[in-house]
């Protein structure tokens, strides 16, 4: 069995390693831009699942930025918790798993939206006997791939993490009504 300063540690590690992923798919994101012909540019504004791939990396990374104190407090101080009650390890226990579930879903969106795209656009460059692959729109794509990449990696530390925050006893005991009524 692992001690309690170990597992604060590897928490606290997962924590920055999720921070460092998000962070990493949003500037990927941010970057990425084709030309569209004339003046304009495609961005990742222009796609939907990578608009939603970006919401769930910046989400992700606020999320890990508010509990980063905590858990840095509790692998500094020989797993001695700031906050004391249940309100914190509810809220590492069903937060980690609410994130984990909501950057999967990023996940998904991501490598999908791309894979469908590049079919999409690659059959309608086809039509007038062009290849996709000396477009910019492919290096465009292929950079989607990347931060959706790095997304599945924040993803893989939050739910490493999740396992961490399992409580030995749950949230709640059977002596009272939840954490929320007392």
């Amino acid at each position: 069995m692992a001690s309690k300063k170990g597992m604060a540690i590897a928490s606290l590690v997962l924590r920055l390693f999720t921070i460092l992923f998000a962070a990493g798919c949003i500037v990927v994101l941010i970057l990425d831009k084709a030309p569209n012909g004339g003046d304009s540019n495609v961005t990742f504004r222009d796609v939907i699942g990578y608009k939603y791939v970006f919401a769930t990396a910046a989400v992700a990374a606020a999320y890990c930025l508010l509990l980063l104190p905590f858990t840095m407090y509790r692998a500094c101080c020989t797993g001695k918790k700031l906050v004391r009650g249940p309100f914190l390890p509810a809220l590492y226990f069903y937060g980690d798993k609410v994130v984990a579930f909501v950057l999967a879903s990023g996940v998904g969106a991501g490598f999908l939206d791309t894979a469908d795209l590049k079919v999409a656009y690659g059959d309608f460059f086809e039509l007038f006997g062009e290849d996709f692959k000396d477009t910019p729109l492919e290096g465009f794509f292929n950079k989607g791939y990347v931060a959706t990449a790095l997304l599945a990696g924040a993803f893989l530390c939050m739910a490493i993490l999740s396992q961490f925050s399992f409580p030995r006893r749950p949230p709640t005991d059977a002596t009272n009504k939840g954490f929320f009524f007392r």
